[in-house]
């Protein structure tokens, strides 16, 4: 069950990505990331019915951390937008997961006290490489669109996936230990919506204190787009937090690793983004490197 509630997890937060990088890819990224929050209160609202009220009294104590893990994933999905409109929607995911398993090995050993063994080292330096490979085998010849092309631009890509790297696998483990001590549902509701919120603040202070655009406003057609393209996300963060409870995050997120490969054929189906053989190859070596960088002892 644990592995089942897993891998429906990444499917649906595979599709709600893919579906989102239309709506990146036209508008202004870090409105995008909080209309798509904002959006989840709608959405998300109906996991709120199988909390218990008993879950709610001391939820107030998390706050603090709640905020915290939603101004890190806040960021972490603006980097994310950003990868998705300067690569691939396939290449964007498999080089933000893989990025994302690096980190939370790395914080773990530092924050956990998770010694990595010599083992888990080689894999992780092979999912390094293979990630680098990876992003040096994306080519214009991907998108098949003018304005695609002209956005491409795979430097800024690959350090956009980084940042989400490091951003959201602080963020998950926050997620991870405040699922633990409450409803998991409660967590990632919270969560979800906080990120709309956190981010929407991020844009009225661009403004504010830039001179940038700040909140891009949307119409109705364009909100309701944009709730039906974020939807997904109701049963990828209910199920992953869930999963998070049943199991070891270690092996949540191995499985979350998988993503990259149901990001990729979406992408090939809905954005006819056809992958490269090259690519595929690459991208099973992502795959099978970052499963054994979480799985070997």
């Amino acid at each position: 069950m644990f592995f089942f509630i897993a891998l429906t997890a990444t499917f649906a937060y595979a599709l709600q990505g893919v579906l989102m990088a239309k709506v990146y890819r036209q508008s202004d990224l870090l409105s995008a990331v909080a209309y798509r929050g904002l959006s989840l209160l709608i959405s998300m609202s109906p996991l709120l019915l199988l909390v218990p009220l008993s879950a709610y009294s001391g939820f107030i104590n998390h706050a603090g951390w709640l905020v915290l893990a939603a101004g890190l994933a806040a960021l972490a999905n603006w980097a994310n937008a950003i990868a998705f409109v300067r690569l691939s929607v396939g290449i964007a995911s498999a080089l933000s997961m893989a990025f994302t398993a690096l980190f939370v090995g790395l914080l773990g050993e530092l924050l956990l006290d998770e010694r990595l063994s010599p083992l888990q080292w080689l894999m992780a330096g092979l999912t390094l490489l293979a990630v680098l490979l990876l992003g040096a085998s994306q080519t214009r010849t991907n998108t098949k669109s003018s304005e695609s092309a002209a956005q491409y631009k795979p430097l800024i890509g690959i350090v956009a996936s980084a940042c989400y790297g490091a951003l959201m696998s602080c963020a998950l483990i926050l997620v991870a230990k405040m699922s633990r001590d409450s409803h998991p549902f409660l967590v990632g509701f919270s969560w979800e919506v906080m990120i709309g919120v956190v981010a929407m603040l991020m844009a009225f202070a661009r403004g504010k204190l830039s001179g940038q655009a700040g909140m891009q406003k949307v119409t109705a057609a364009q909100f309701k787009q944009i709730l039906i393209f974020a939807s997904p996300t109701v049963i990828g963060t209910g199920c992953y937090a869930l999963a998070m409870t049943l199991g070891p995050l270690a092996i949540a997120a191995a499985v979350l690793s998988t993503m990259m490969v149901f990001s990729m054929l979406l992408g090939w189906w809905l954005l006819a983004e056809k992958p490269t053989l090259k690519q595929w190859a690459m991208i099973s070596l992502v795959c099978i490197s970052v499963i054994g960088l979480k799985l070997v002892v």
